[in-house]
């Protein structure tokens, strides 16, 4: 039998991935002395939990040191005693997550039965360590009034955390995304773990697995910078979780919440459009158990949660009316919103009647106007006639249960298992989720249920050391399955639009989502059905701790080995299955279009730039990762503490199960080989993907992870200094390197590859799979669309920070402190296949003009880019040139004043700037690309997460019971509660960009990538915008006129602020004692008090719907000489929830 656990052991050990586990316990610790000062050597220390009765003792080394390391979270008494001594005991140390607290007793002369007790406050002054840290008590997650029951929000109250416009504090599942920048990190660059289980989404690192119940958390502690060499995983902060356990009483509780529309406010966009308010029913029940099972031995905690919700969320857009679904344009266009009358491409005068003639109408086309929902209300300030809100279910559902036991006062065991299911059926959240348009007639039904299991062994070794051993596992699974108002147009628009290669192909073959329609101009939305998708990960760590004291020096070792699981299919959407359809280049592909999206879609026989690849299929993406640390808390001085460490990390770049991915280099470019598919593709060593597809490049990459391996080494050095040395004020700074670990998005995008992704790039028409006109189509075995940088580098910041904390009164502190960081080699693709710069085919014009002025010919445009043989397509190398700064002032009070009363407020004055937005999505060529490669310079500015000032302040206040009063004083002004949140943020920057324009199908700078190319500023002129509340940009701060085709406007990034946030929430109860042991406690919870409007998703693109060059064209030289920008430009379309109400009642003894 042990011969099988040590195997066991081993295998776990080579197994196991980086869902880190991370510190969930604490640390006692101290100085025993007596009265002239001198250390006591040998005296016996017993710790004792006051709510379990877990015990653990230990004798002062030579030193007269004493260390208790991973002690279970709670309420401590440290007693010691040695003969000729008064025995002491301190009461009341409070341990909260990965505290390290020093508890140094001075022992008085007496006899030992002799006792001398003290009493410490809850809140006490840090005087180990140089991190920046933050505490939310389980008191303030169960108390003050949170929107929807989500402790994410309390992530928000501390020091240093920007919000993203997505950030969610009241949704689950998908729809809550973790967008937090911590201290000039990047939002998905934290750790949030449960018990130390990762608990992120490693697919995107913007979304969680499992959410625990607010009733079930005992607290959470936010490790927002300089933390120390256990931690790692991440480059930005820690969010560590800790559930709640069972005690030496029975506790429990039962609760209701309940709310509706009738106490709750109209959104903004609905009433302004004279919609009424959309329906709202939400119904939270659940209830929680725990206690002992055997008493100071084994414990018990269960809790259970259901949610059943229906949600009118708002959705708007600009939607073509009636007559023009059917081809009839003969109504006046709305100015700003419209595309121009449409004209006869064989003409090139309007149709009849500005109608177009019912035998030249595609029937596919009619089919995808059905896409649309009908106009609902008028354009009056907007382009957006038509605003509705949709009756959206969403059903969330969780099981908690933990166990703790003390086998003996050496070896403890807990063991914790929780799962989530998550349903939001259609109509489905569109804004906070992906891959479906926002109109209702072919939606999406979206699954994701989530596990979570976290198992540690603690025990003791000897007289010094203390050994933990965890293995965790996460997990969850996403399916989507397609739903709406007519699911069936779905089969009939792929009836209606043949595929290019044959449905049986396709891994989802006719129940694949119908074709994408990118948006243009106005009609911005892009059609499209996120189902069917499928996708799931598993996490597997083993992680083991060994802590020991040493003379003054507390040491503490540890390694974690894992092993990681992700399936995902290739397209993140099932529309991606089937043709897209981009920009009309024409009934004979030489820009001979209407002028006019929606006729372009609806008049035969017109060609559309499109892509569509041969089948959709899983990658299964695999990878180890092993670390290691070494700490050292050394007493430097009796009131000087020095912390050092490091910690080794070899992290592995994921690899397919399949080896069905391939990355393209330039260095494996062979010119000979010409276009071929495979030329500079990597594919994993000894695959002959290649020569089986009958093609003749392809080059073994380094690994099957198609890059290099490698191991960092983060150091991590902190100090604090007790000033007065009585634990009332305390300097302390920190500084180290952490290493990111990124999301697995890279990997998923090498699926896209050569000769994995057969697909037919070019024009083709809806009606019809034939080319259109010669040399439409191009190759079918695709071109490469990505590669990865082979050095296998990953991102990394520079923390560190200086601060003084001070307990201004008992139970209160204060503490004031410099927090920065630097990001290095950060995640920020390039275009290899970009135009580059001057004139290269020596004709006399810049090559950036001629790309321009080649309008839709792909062959044209593709020899004036450096990869040319490839066709006119982007290569996005996934490169690590990013960087950025942060720099900030960081305040924070915390007060908790008796009786469960608490405040803590806090405040932020920051600066955030980098080449790369910090909001996620580098993995992709999109806004966030290197714009021009010959001057990297272009994209530093303010961040999109930087927010200049931060201001967050939460209250629970418990006002007096009057137990010694009766009647009216007792049960009326008795037992009353109030809670609320207050917080400001001022406007995260804008980055403006030129968008579509009229007539210029390569749009102005003529690069190749689109989504980078910005306009310039007006000088002198407010970038704010002025008129309807939701105008936050002004059209006239940037331009087009006298803009030179071919090069890059002088707008930067982050160049204006955008509207601030402001919100407070309020809470009253009213606790009733019901007896001796039971309380009820009656609810009513306002959100967002005073309705303000907090606007959201505002459109920073000019998309222009009219354009006019010069005349003159001349030969090195054009310019635009007027333009009209989009009607949407600078407005907000989204704005938060406005004011809520709640009502709930709860019962617990």
């Amino acid at each position: 039998m042990r011969k099988t656990l040590a195997c066991l052991t081993v295998v776990l050990v080579l197994l196991a991935l980086p869902s880190i586990a991370q510190n969930i316990s604490a640390t006692i610790r101290g100085t025993v002395t007596d009265s002239t000062g001198a250390v006591v050597p040998g005296a016996n220390v017993t710790v004792k939990s006051e709510g379990t009765g877990f015990t653990r003792s230990t004798v002062t080394n030579g030193s007269g040191v004493y260390s208790f390391p991973e002690l279970p979270l709670g309420t401590y008494a440290v007693e010691v005693a040695l003969t000729g001594f008064k025995s002491s005991q301190v009461r009341g140390v409070a341990l909260n997550v990965a505290d390290v607290r020093a508890v140094d007793v001075r022992l008085e002369t007496g006899n030992l039965t002799e006792n001398v007790t003290v009493e410490v406050p809850a809140v006490a002054v840090k005087t180990i360590g140089g991190e920046v840290a933050g505490l939310v008590t389980g008191e303030q997650v169960r108390e003050l009034p949170l929107n929807g029951r989500n402790f994410l929000q309390l992530g928000t109250l501390m020091p240093g955390v920007s919000q993203g416009d997505g950030f969610d504090t009241k949704n689950r599942g998908l729809m809550s995304h973790i967008q937090l920048a911590v201290s000039g990190s990047g939002q998905g660059h934290n750790m949030w773990t449960v018990d130390g289980a990762n608990n992120n989404d490693v697919g995107s690192n913007a979304t969680i697995l499992v959410f625990p119940s607010v009733d079930a958390i005992e607290e959470f502690k936010v490790h927002r910078n300089s933390y120390g060499a256990e931690f790692g995983g991440a480059s930005g902060a820690q969010v560590n979780i800790v559930t709640r356990g069972g005690t030496n009483d029975f506790h429990g509780a039962a609760y209701y919440f309940g709310r509706n529309d009738s106490l709750a406010s109209t959104e903004y966009f609905l009433k302004k459009a004279g919609r009424p308010k959309g329906p709202l029913s939400s119904h939270d029940f659940g209830g929680t158990l725990g206690g002992p099972i055997i008493k100071d031995k084994l414990h018990f905690f269960l809790s259970q949660e259901w949610n059943r919700e229906k949600r009118g969320l708002t959705r708007s857009a600009f939607v073509p009316t009636a007559a023009e679904r059917s081809g009839d344009f003969s109504a006046p266009v709305v100015a700003g919103c419209s595309s121009p009358t449409p004209k006869d491409p064989l003409t090139g005068q309007p149709f009849p009647g500005n109608r177009i003639p019912q035998n030249r109408i595609s029937p596919a086309g009619l089919l995808v106007m059905q896409l649309y929902p009908l106009p609902n209300t008028s354009t009056s300030g907007s382009c957006n006639n038509w605003v509705t809100a949709l009756n959206t279910p969403i059903n969330w559902r969780q099981e908690n249960a933990r166990v703790d036991w003390s086998l003996t006062q050496r070896t403890h065991v807990m063991v914790r298992y929780t799962q989530d299911s998550w349903k939001n059926n259609s109509p489905s959240a569109q804004e906070t989720l992906w891959g479906d348009d926002p109109f209702p007639a072919v939606d999406s039904n979206w699954d994701q249920p989530g596990r979570s299991l976290t198992a540690t062994l603690t025990k003791n070794i000897g007289s010094k050391g203390v050994n933990s051993l965890t293995f965790n596992y996460s997990a969850n699974v996403i399916t989507v399955t397609r739903g709406g108002d007519t699911p069936l147009l779905n089969d009939q628009l792929n009836a209606a639009i043949p595929s290019i290669f044959p449905v049986g192909l396709k891994e989802y073959g006719a129940d694949r989502g119908h074709p994408i329609f990118s948006g243009r101009g106005s009609y911005g939305t892009t059609l499209q059905n996120m189902a069917p998708f499928k996708n799931n990960q598993n996490l597997f760590v083993l992680k083991d701790d060994f802590s020991a004291v040493f003379g003054k020096h507390f040491l503490k070792v540890g390694a974690v080995a894992s092993y990681n699981q992700k399936n995902e299919d290739v397209f993140d959407q099932g529309s991606a299955e089937s043709s897209t359809f981009n920009d009309a280049v024409g009934l004979t592909g030489n820009d001979d279009t209407t002028g006019n999206v929606l006729a372009d879609l609806l008049l035969r026989g017109m060609a559309f730039d499109f892509s569509e690849p041969a089948a959709e299929r899983s990658i299964q993406q695999r990878w180890r990762d092993v670390e290691a640390y070494l700490a050292d808390s050394w007493k430097l001085q009796p009131h000087v503490t020095l912390d050092l460490g490091v910690r080794w990390s070899r992290f592995e770049n994921p690899y397919d199960l399949g080896d069905t991915i391939s990355s393209w280099d330039a260095s494996a470019f062979n010119p000979a080989l010409g276009g071929d598919p495979c030329n500079g593709m990597l594919l994993p060593p000894g695959s002959n993907a290649c020569q089986t597809a009958g093609l003749r490049g392809g080059t073994a990459g380094p690994s099957r992870a198609l890059t290099k391996t490698k191991s960092y080494f983060a150091p991590r050095l902190g100090i604090a200094w007790d000033v007065s040395g009585n634990g009332r004020t305390a300097v302390r700074a920190g500084v180290g390197r952490f290493i990111e670990r990124e999301s697995l998005q890279n990997g998923l995008n090498l699926g896209f590859n050569p000769p994995f992704n057969r697909q037919r790039l070019g024009s083709r028409t809806l009606d019809s799979s034939a080319e259109p006109f010669p040399d439409a189509f191009s190759t079918d075995d695709g071109i490469p669309l990505y590669g990865l940088d082979t050095s296998g580098r990953m991102g990394y910041t520079w923390q560190w920070n200086a601060s003084v904390q001070r307990e201004i009164a008992r139970n209160t502190t204060l503490e004031l402190g410099y927090v920065g960081s630097k990001g290095f080699d950060l995640l920020h693709p390039y275009d290899a296949n970009q135009v580059p710069p001057g004139d290269n085919n020596h004709n006399g014009v810049p090559d950036r003009l001629d790309f321009i002025r080649a309008g839709s010919s792909s062959s044209a445009r593709a020899a004036l880019r450096p990869f040319g043989v490839f066709g006119n397509a982007s290569i996005a190398i996934l490169d690590h040139n990013g960087s950025s700064v942060y720099h900030s002032l960081q305040t924070q009070l915390v007060s908790r004043f008796g009786h469960g009363s608490q405040f803590q407020g806090s405040y932020t004055f920051s600066r955030t700037i980098g080449t790369v937005s910090l909001t996620g999505g580098e993995n992709d060529l999109g806004s966030t690309t290197t714009s021009l490669r010959e001057d990297p310079g272009l994209d530093r500015g303010l961040t999109t997460s930087h927010r200049k000032h931060i201001f967050n302040a939460s209250l629970v206040l418990v006002l007096p019971e009057f137990d010694d009063k009766s009647g009216f004083v007792k049960n009326v002004l008795g037992g009353w509660e109030v809670g609320t949140i207050a917080q400001y943020a001022s406007g995260h920057p804008f980055t403006v960009f030129t968008g579509s324009v009229p007539g210029l199908t390569n749009r102005v700078s003529g690069t190749g990538q689109t989504s980078t190319q910005r306009p310039n500023v007006v000088a002198g002129v407010d970038c704010h915008g002025s008129g309807p509340r939701e105008q936050i940009l002004n059209p006239a701060a940037w331009t087009l006129v006298g803009f030179q085709l071919g090069t890059f406007g002088n707008s930067g990034r982050g160049v204006c602020e955008g509207p601030n946030f402001a919100q407070v929430d309020a809470s009253l109860y009213k606790n009733i004692k019901l007896s001796q042991r039971v309380k009820a406690q009656l609810r009513f919870e306002v959100f967002n008090v005073f309705n303000r409007v907090n606007f959201t998703s505002v459109s920073n693109s000019l998309s222009s719907t009219s354009a006019t060059l010069d005349t003159g064209r001349a030969a090195t030289a054009s310019t635009i000489t007027a333009f009209t920008p989009s009607a949407n430009f600078g407005r907000a379309t989204v704005a938060r929830d406005p004011r809520q109400a709640q009502f709930g009642v709860k019962l617990t003894f």
